[in-house]
């Protein structure tokens, strides 16, 4: 008789043990501490020390070190980012991970300086050097010491707007001679000028074009300008000198040739959203379509990717360039594929009327998710059909088969993946983190991708995604002398006794 004996063992974790690599060896002296298994401890005597200090250095230390992420500072994203991490027997710092976080930009800026501690001098209980788990708060504040604000009212304004609102009256006043002109020609100028402390502007100059006609056209237009407000400082009306680039493509209206705003903007008034965040969200969903696209088992590569575009009025995206090194161009292929399918996002508006604005990410791929919560801090954990993880662990017994090739194969052994619950109770970001062949590989994804939805867990209130890792063991012994005669079942993935 052959039995078939399938061992579900699960276990989660925030960060898998088998992804990690092996801690480098304590030094000469100090116990030998398995820093995968052995949970760290809260409280020692003494506390771990950073420079002499405590965890107050610690924080200074980070704070000097902080480098504010351009992308939050043309978002005006600021708060505290609570990181929490371990202090290894050895000193070392590990297992850094965001607990709360205003946004994605803050929190790997944040987790980079973390990761790059110097050595602390480690916590001991009874005298011996052990694992300590501490928090610090990081403060994101966009107002520096030293740093004064923007303050708009010191600028000129124009109708009551400001320099974008001027550069679109242009265009709605530039004349385009059609005995000059043709319907698609392209051409771009630069200018400058100031508005005196009347209102008027002065000394216009094109600076830098591509055609002398264009740049005499735009020119003639600006120096036709109505008044302006002047700025004011200390009740003195002074002068404001301005830049503007005009980009150009020549179309036929009713009114005759005409050229949209061309220029693609790094700032605006309202800044462009995706699914109604900021630019971080982007960044999450491309993870998520690259590991979609990713066949079962396959594993990511440690690469950084960047990818550039320009989000038009319409809310598409344009001039889509995906860079990686040469050795990963493969990966950049996959990583366009999903760019591609990007839904629409909401445009930037300047001066009123929606604009193109550009935009560059760069994407950390290979990375362990460092934005799902760990289990353990939340206030409400996921709920799988009324239950937790262990309901989840026989939904998988039930429903995964041992692959006929693989008992063939005489192939066996364990598979341990990750997966994510999402914030609405979805499961996704399935990765293989080890495998004994892609046959058993193909099978765990296959069942975690049908996964029912999960209630979500939560923090504060607001549903929040929950990174698990589950080892399933596929086994399958030798087969027993009887006088039954066991057959496999294609269709059920199982042993039955033969009629």
């Amino acid at each position: 008789m052959k039995r078939l004996i399938l061992l579900i063992a699960g276990f989660v974790s925030l960060h898998a043990a088998a992804a990690e690599s092996p801690a480098a060896p304590a030094p000469e002296g100090l116990p030998l501490i398995d820093t995968l298994s052995n949970e760290p401890y809260l409280l020692a005597d003494p506390m771990p020390s950073f420079n002499g200090g405590g965890t107050l250095d610690f924080c200074r230390w980070v704070q000097e070190r902080l480098r504010y992420p351009l992308e939050a500072v043309i978002y005006g994203i600021e708060g505290h980012v609570a990181v929490s991490f371990v202090v290894e027997a050895d000193g070392r710092v590990s297992n850094a991970e965001v607990l709360t976080s205003p946004d994605p930009s803050l929190s790997e800026a944040a987790l980079l300086v973390v990761r790059r501690s110097p050595r602390w001098e480690p916590g001991k209980l009874n005298g011996q050097p052990v694992r300590v788990r501490l928090s610090i708060p990081i403060d994101f504040n966009l107002q520096l010491p030293g740093t004064e604000p923007r303050i708009d009212a010191l600028l000129p304004k124009f109708q009551g707007g400001g320099l974008i609102d001027f550069k679109h009256w242009v265009l709605r006043n530039v004349e385009f001679s059609d005995k000059i002109f043709y319907p698609g020609d392209e051409g771009w100028v630069e200018v400058s000028f100031s508005v005196n402390g009347k209102g008027k502007v002065r000394g216009v100059e094109a600076t830098r074009f591509s055609d002398e006609d264009f740049a005499y056209q735009i020119q003639r237009t600006i120096a036709s300008s109505p008044l302006w407000t002047p700025a004011e400082t200390d009740d003195k009306r002074r002068d404001v000198a301005f830049k503007l680039r005009f980009d150009l493509l020549l179309q036929h209206g009713p009114k005759g040739l005409y050229s949209e705003d061309k220029t693609a903007y790094t700032e605006a008034d309202s800044l462009p959203r995706f699914c109604g965040g900021t630019p971080g969200v982007f960044r999450e969903w491309v993870f998520r379509q690259v590991d979609s696209l990713l066949d079962p088992g396959a594993a990511v590569p440690k690469v950084r990717v960047n990818v550039r575009f320009i989000i038009e009025p319409d809310g598409t995206m344009s001039g889509i360039k995906v860079s990686a090194p040469k050795e990963q161009s493969g990966f950049a292929k996959l990583v366009r594929l999903a760019v591609d399918k990007t839904p629409l996002w909401t445009p930037a508006v300047a001066g009123g009327e929606k604009v193109r604005f550009r935009i560059s990410q760069m994407l950390a791929f290979g990375q362990e998710g460092e934005l799902q919560e760990n289990p353990d801090s939340l206030d409400v954990i996921p709920q799988f059909q009324g239950g937790s993880l262990p309901e989840f662990r026989r939904w998988i017994a039930q429903t995964v088969k041992f692959p006929a090739e693989a008992l063939e194969a005489g192939i066996q052994g364990r598979v341990v993946a990750s997966f994510v619950v999402e914030a609405d109770g979805t499961v996704s970001s399935v990765r293989i983190i080890q495998s004994p062949d892609p046959i058993l590989s193909r099978e765990v994804v296959r069942v975690l991708a049908e996964s029912p939805k999960w209630t979500p867990g939560s923090k504060g209130g607001e549903p929040v995604r929950v990174k698990y890792t589950l080892p399933v063991d596929f086994r399958a012994p030798v087969k027993p002398a009887g006088e039954r005669k066991m057959e496999f079942d294609p269709s059920s993935g199982r042993y039955r006794v033969r009629p």
